[in-house]
């Protein structure tokens, strides 16, 4: 039976990822992923979100938006990913739909594979947009913990009430089972419920969620004790999976993205600024990273493919932004194992039960 890995075990795999290249979220080699921040602005205040936050700042513009995309089409993969996030992005929906179209007909594209991801609350999302996103290549990420309840606890309204947010969002999930949108749930897991993924899991399930994805909160303090929680009820919901899917997709089964606190994608501010994207995503955490992880203004790359970094520099480049001892590299080197660690139990399981 698949153990829980034990810190000695997460620190010899996380040497193994090191060793392996990109992380690219996932993907392969052959495939490559910009994201662009649309907008700070945003309906809610999730307690592990570490996006900074401001419904006065300046949104990306039309332009700036599509100038990334232009720079991700110069990018000589034949597979190529384009995601927005925020802040809501569909707090931005001129500039939303506008890089859409701009990206599914750009004459650069020369018939390779593209899929865009659009990451969001749910809160902003209608009928009318959701048919538009349906004639696209578009996966909606619903970011999505579950019930009123879940909700409430640890995604604050901020522009609404927590029960008006909550109508909205069941609203969106609605729609989304109603139409031929791809689209998946994202749940995330802070360290306080870090015994919550079994739940989250049977709700996506009572409301026929048809591709599911489980995640830990990256940038918050983990014990050893609650990571162990965490991956004893990862596994516990694979195994369940494995029995019995219930036709949902669960995407935990692809462990490659681990550690996610390592993600090596790019990212273009709202400000034309491109950064390594946790600079963008733990920036209230570890404000330092906007420095370290600069790669450049859409101004002046010309280049795609050489600005993503190879993972072992990331992450040295993550650990050597803070100082020895300092509670900031505490948390990169915990968080790094930990994401190990949820790789290796999931690649354990998975010899098991002869998935591999």
């Amino acid at each position: 039976m698949a153990m829980i890995p034990s810190p000695e075990q997460a620190t010899k795999r996380l040497a193994q990822i090191l060793r392996r290249g990109s992380v690219n979220l996932g993907g392969g080699p052959g495939i490559e992923r910009l994201m662009l921040m649309l907008t700070r602005s945003c309906e809610l205040r999730c307690g592990y979100c570490l996006v900074q936050k401001e419904e006065d700042a300046q949104s990306l513009s039309v332009e700036d938006a599509r100038r990334g995309i232009d720079l991700l089409m110069r990018s000589d993969r034949p597979c190529l990913e384009l995601q927005f996030f925020g802040g809501e992005p569909t707090r931005a929906w001129s500039v939303l739909h506008d890089a859409i179209v701009y990206t599914a007909n750009h004459p650069s594209r020369r018939g390779r594979s593209l899929e865009i991801l659009v990451t969001t609350n749910g809160v902003g999302m209608t009928a009318e947009r959701v048919a538009f996103l349906a004639d696209y290549p578009v996966m909606i990420l619903f970011s999505l913990d579950g019930d009123a309840g879940t909700h409430k606890r640890f995604r604050a309204a901020h522009l609404l009430s927590d029960a008006a947010a909550y109508e909205n969002i069941d609203r969106c999930l609605t729609l989304l089972m109603g139409s031929d949108l791809a689209w998946f749930m994202n749940a995330v897991l802070p360290p306080a419920d870090a015994d919550g993924c079994m739940a989250r899991y049977r709700w996506a399930r009572s409301q026929g969620v048809p591709r599911f994805q489980l995640n830990y909160a990256v940038g918050m303090r983990w014990s050893q004790d609650a990571m162990d929680r965490y991956v004893e009820g990862l596994l516990e919901v694979l195994r369940h999976h494995h029995d019995d899917d219930g036709g949902m997709k669960l995407f935990n089964w692809r462990s490659d993205c681990e550690p996610v606190m390592l993600s090596d994608d790019l990212i273009v501010d709202v400000d034309g600024t491109v950064y390594h994207d946790g600079a963008i995503f733990l920036e209230r955490r570890f404000p330092a990273l906007k420095q370290t992880y600069l790669r450049g203004h859409l101004d002046d790359l010309n280049a795609f493919d050489p600005l993503r970094w190879p993972l072992a520099k990331l992450y040295d480049v993550m650990v050597e932004t803070y100082p020895e001892g300092s509670d900031e590299r505490g948390i990169v080197l915990d968080n790094c194992r930990f994401g190990a660690q949820v790789d290796l139990a999931i690649l354990a399981l998975a010899r098991e039960l002869g998935r591999s």
